[in-house]
């Protein structure tokens, strides 16, 4: 067999382990398409890193679902930060198995994506994957996507009907994660408080930077052109409420009452005893003063 056959056998192997890791395509073994083995499927995308990233490559399962692929300093954070996420905060826990690659460099990042994803790579940082329930990460750049993505697939589970306002927000809280005890988590000042900062300077932009404003972003808008200062502004929505100790109280009196609450508002005027036009005034003044 010729070196260019055996790639080409390769490929096609990872592409059929692929379709059937995210659609539930029955094995060979003639399993039912509705049947899932967790066990199964946690062994099948260790074999498949393996594949694609040479018979050495380290991996380790964090939390029972999460299959840590590569640089594994990452699983001590995971671990710390997994466990806080489900200490009061978050309810259900993600059944289906969700792979980690952790990327060294943003050369073996990049690479990775062009030839088993098929595409660049979407953020210079780090990605999830819901549809193959993968979190692809250049952790060259440090470990707070890291922290940021687990976020998503534990709110596809525990939340599912979140818009992505608020999935990014408590996602984007967790970039720049503080840990100061077992079961604790929160967000500290990142990056994003610039873009927030300029928006506040101009009497044209201070209008979007509401709570009532956020309320209102569907996911299309909150993806748009101002999507940058979206991110920002959910973020520090959510570290605001955080260090108030009201952040959890309205996530899960929203989630718990989403089908007469469509929008949020009445788990936030229950949580914070304001509308989100009242509470604007107060938040502004927390992010003007934020050190």
């Amino acid at each position: 067999m010729s070196i260019q056959e055996h790639a080409m056998r390769l490929k096609l192997a990872h592409l059929c382990l692929l379709l059937s890791l995210a659609c539930g395509v029955p094995s060979a073994r003639g399993d039912a398409p509705s049947s899932y083995d967790l066990e199964r499927d946690k062994t099948e995308r260790i074999e498949l890193a393996k594949r694609e990233l040479g018979a050495r490559t380290r991996t380790k399962v964090v939390e029972g679902v999460f299959v840590v692929i590569g640089q594994n300093d990452g699983t001590a954070l995971m671990e710390r930060a997994v466990a806080a996420y489900f200490n009061q905060r978050f309810d259900r826990r993600p059944e289906k198995a969700i792979s980690v690659y952790l990327f060294s460099s943003s050369e073996r990042y990049d690479a990775y994506c062009k030839e088993y994803l098929g595409e660049p790579c979407i953020s210079v940082y780090g990605f999830y994957r819901p549809d193959l329930r993968r979190i692809v990460m250049n952790a060259g750049l440090g470990l707070g996507t890291l922290t940021h993505e687990l976020v998503h697939p534990i709110i596809e589970t525990d939340f599912p009907q979140a818009p992505t306002w608020i999935n990014e927000g408590i996602a984007s809280l967790y970039e720049a994660p503080v840990i100061p005890r077992a079961g604790e988590i929160h967000g500290r000042k990142n990056w994003r408080y610039p873009r927030l900062a300029r928006a506040l300077a101009h009497n044209e932009h201070k209008a979007k930077v509401s709570i009532e404003h956020l309320f209102s972003l569907s996911d299309g808008v909150f993806r748009g052109d101002e999507e940058d200062l979206n991110y920002a502004l959910a973020r520090y929505f959510c570290q605001w409420l955080d260090e108030q100790g009201k952040l959890w109280p309205f996530y899960r009196g929203w989630r718990d009452g989403y089908q007469n609450d469509k929008s949020g508002a009445l788990a936030f005027a229950r949580a914070t005893g304001m509308t989100p036009a009242e509470a604007t005034t107060k938040f502004t003044r927390w992010l003007r003063a934020l050190k």
